[in-house]
């Protein structure tokens, strides 16, 4: 459920919401939860990726260290274009 920020921050984009309905197959609601779901994506922050891909990454089965040299590649073209990170701040990021 969005918090008040999030709701002013969707009623401000009411033009994006009504374009999206009346140019896709999505009603209202529908667009208005796609307009969240990418902005909740896009204010994601450097470190909340490195702890929701490292444990993605620890599902598959990776090592840690193939999880670090991974992480380092991601955050280096991820969409925040994030300072290079050394293995040992991504280990602080992931556990404190």
């Amino acid at each position: 459920m969005p918090d008040s920020t999030e709701l002013t921050t969707l009623a401000e984009l009411t033009e994006l919401i009504d374009y999206l309905a009346r140019t896709t197959r999505l009603n209202a609601t529908e667009a208005t939860r796609v307009v969240d779901d990418v902005l909740t994506f896009l204010n994601e922050t450097p470190e909340h990726f490195v702890r929701r891909r490292h444990l993605a990454l620890q599902a598959l089965g990776y090592s840690n260290s193939a999880i670090y040299a991974q992480l380092t590649t991601d955050l280096g073209r991820w969409r925040f274009r994030a300072a290079p990170y050394s293995e040992r701040q991504i280990r602080r990021m992931i556990y404190g």
